[in-house]
């Protein structure tokens, strides 16, 4: 989509299916500042993708420019279906599943925020970067069947954040980098100041979504359009409606739905600090679950 293509492909020297991310937007003529723009993000996708070494996270394995002019880049081929599929053919999930997910997530994440090494000549000692996704939503949550069961892939760091003064001044268009629906509050009023919390506050809606099939403030109904505006005055300013007041939710944990709502506090101060602690958060509570349901079947 706008100004990217994927294509499916060959890597011949490998004889394996691949996938080709191209940007279509040529360096052989002069470039608007919107392309120039998208060009600087989509350089700097490549060189993140290509830092992190992650298993739920898609892999890059090659660059260059085409005798055209456009740039590209090779990431390995995924079958499988994206979350946003998966929701919209399920509209909800179970509570085993979708604690799954998002702590594959979590795992994924916490290697973006953690830091990576880029190699760059203008910086002396190569320094690890912290990064912020800042883009989360279903569509960016691939799922990949195997069989050792269901693997997440995070895909897309197309407006990833580097928290670094010199990497981030690269005169970026204002206007938001994300997504309306699943940013944070502090994504619209404080921009320079967002970390990790706002890539928190994204899981905290996909996985009220994935556990009610509802938006956490009740604006998508079904054959209407929100508009942005309603989705930043939501996040900024409408409370959350409780997990557990929604239909078919009655009976999830009041600590599952605590986990949720915390994830969706408006001041990133009351949020889960790191992706480690929500998915240790998750883990107690899949536990929980699990040795309740083991003490039902031994009754």
């Amino acid at each position: 989509g706008g100004m990217g293509e994927v294509y499916q492909a060959t890597d011949t020297r490998l004889g394996k299916v691949v996938s080709i991310k191209l940007l279509k937007v040529s360096s052989t003529h002069a470039l608007t500042r919107a392309e120039l723009d998208f060009k600087r993000r989509f350089e700097r996708e490549c060189a993140i993708c290509a830092a992190l070494k992650n298993e739920n996270i898609v892999q890059v394995s090659d660059y260059g420019i085409t005798d055209e002019g456009y740039p590209f880049y090779v990431m390995e081929y995924l079958e499988g279906l994206t979350l946003q599929q998966v929701l919209k053919q399920e509209t909800k999930l179970s509570v085993e599943r979708a604690i799954g997910i998002m702590i594959q997530i979590c795992t994924g994440l916490r290697s973006v925020h953690e830091g990576i090494t880029l190699k760059t000549s203008d910086m002396g000692p190569n320094p690890r970067i912290k990064v912020i996704h800042r883009d989360l939503k279903p569509a960016n949550i691939f799922l990949v069947p195997t069989a050792l069961g269901e693997r997440v892939k995070i895909i897309d760091f197309g407006v990833a954040k580097i928290q670094s003064s010199h990497l981030e001044n690269a005169n970026f268009s204002q206007s938001l980098l994300g997504t309306h629906h699943y940013a944070a509050p502090e994504q619209f009023n404080d921009r320079e100041n967002i970390d990790e919390r706002a890539d928190i506050y994204c899981l905290g809606i996909i996985l009220y979504e994935m556990l009610a099939g509802v938006d956490p403030f009740g604006l998508k109904l079904p054959g209407q359009r929100v508009t942005g505006e309603s989705w930043i005055k939501a996040h900024l300013i409408k409370p959350v409606q409780p997990l557990r007041s929604q239909m078919g939710c009655e009976s999830l944990s009041i600590e599952l739905e605590q986990i949720a709502m915390r994830c969706l506090e408006k001041n990133p101060d009351q949020r889960f600090s790191t992706v480690q602690a929500l998915a240790q958060a998750l883990e107690s509570e899949r536990n929980t679950i699990r040795s309740s349901f083991k003490a039902f079947i031994n009754l």
